[in-house]
């Protein structure tokens, strides 16, 4: 699997606007075909520190014996986040002024 820059824009972007309040599944789930991508994006969002997200039963849980699967609760974005997406939205423009 591979992430893709535009859903974790988009996922920015969406968290930027919920702000304090935070994001839910529900607010993203159309970003996604299948809950294993969501999973996927935002453990790494959460890994790099550009949100904090809950999961259940915990990030990494699939080292038990009987491993379950992994589901994003809520996410907040944090100060990192918010100056990650100003550069991603900024590669963007300069991008489409330079043609």
């Amino acid at each position: 699997m591979r992430l893709n820059r535009d859903i974790i824009q988009q996922v920015l972007e969406i968290a930027d606007r919920k702000g304090e309040a935070g994001f839910e599944e529900k607010d993203i789930a159309h970003l996604f075909n299948e809950e294993y991508d969501l999973v996927f994006h935002l453990d790494y969002l959460n890994e790099k520190g550009f949100i904090e997200g809950e999961f259940t039963p915990g990030a990494y849980a699939a080292f038990a014996i009987l491993p379950q699967p992994i589901h994003f609760i809520c996410g907040k974005m944090t100060a990192k986040g918010r100056d990650y997406l100003q550069e991603l939205q900024q590669s963007i423009k300069t991008a489409s002024q330079s043609y």
